[in-house]
């Protein structure tokens, strides 16, 4: 694609908005991506003000809490071996997983994913109504069905969450050579790229259009991941999806 300058008009802003009401880096990558124009991303948000276009803002995200009937089970919390160090230099060398609320009018279920640092996909995903081990055991057990030759010492890093941290889960990863990785206690800043996740789903999807109901709900989160892996560039990725990122490893 032969890529041009300006000739951006308000209709074409005005357009991408519609599709997929965001911020002005996501419309300027949208602009480019579907007419092959470049412009400054501070002129789109400047001419996004002028037409009273607005991204929807992210809520600081719920944190859910140990169950009481746990606590005192034997947990093993594994060293920070990520640190913060997000970047990855080939698929499935760093994973990271968490679990958050996710809502409809009438209830709310649970939902765990399972990142790569590599590309920023989102790999697994199980939804519940119990915030329980089985949860983040089905996304794991999925990991290594789909992977299995190619998790050799890689690093599954979560919070310390009671599910994460009890022995089961641990001699789980242990059998298959994944090394766990734990955030600091009460630290969500060390598992940051699953808070961004989640950040992004609730502001572009469930917020937006809010479900009626659980069936509603899981099909939300199904086609959003679907857009957030094969439609929504990145500025991390060289303005590619995750997918395509991917691909061209």
């Amino acid at each position: 694609m032969h890529y041009k300058f300006c000739y951006i008009t308000a209709d074409m802003i005005k357009e991408v908005f519609e599709e997929k009401p965001k911020g002005y880096r996501y419309i300027n990558m949208m602009l480019k991506r579907k007419w092959g124009l470049i412009q400054n991303p501070k002129t789109t948000l400047r001419y996004m003000r002028i037409l009273g276009l607005k991204s929807p803002i992210r809520k600081r995200r719920y944190r859910y809490s140990t169950p009481s009937k746990v606590v005192q089970q034997s947990r093993i919390v594994s060293p920070n071996i990520l640190n913060r160090d997000f970047k990855a230099d080939k698929p499935l060398q760093k994973l990271v997983t968490d679990v958050s609320y996710i809502y409809h009018k009438s209830g709310r279920l649970y939902l765990s994913v399972i990142k790569d640092l590599y590309d920023n996909s989102i790999l697994s995903y199980n939804i519940s109504k119990f915030n329980d081990y089985n949860l983040v055991y089905k996304n794991v057990l999925d990991i290594i069905k789909r992977y299995k030759k190619d998790l050799n010492n890689t690093i599954l890093h979560s919070d310390q969450g009671y599910q994460y941290t009890i022995k089961k889960f641990k001699n789980l990863l242990n059998e298959y050579k994944i090394i766990p990785s734990n955030s600091r206690k009460g630290n969500c800043l060390d598992n940051s790229p699953c808070e961004n996740f989640f950040s992004h789903l609730k502001a572009e999807e469930l917020t937006l259009n809010v479900p009626n109901n659980e069936k509603e709900l899981m099909e939300s989160v199904k086609k959003y991941i679907k857009f957030y892996n094969y439609d929504r560039p990145q500025l991390k990725l060289k303005s590619m999806t995750p997918i395509e990122f991917r691909s061209h490893a």
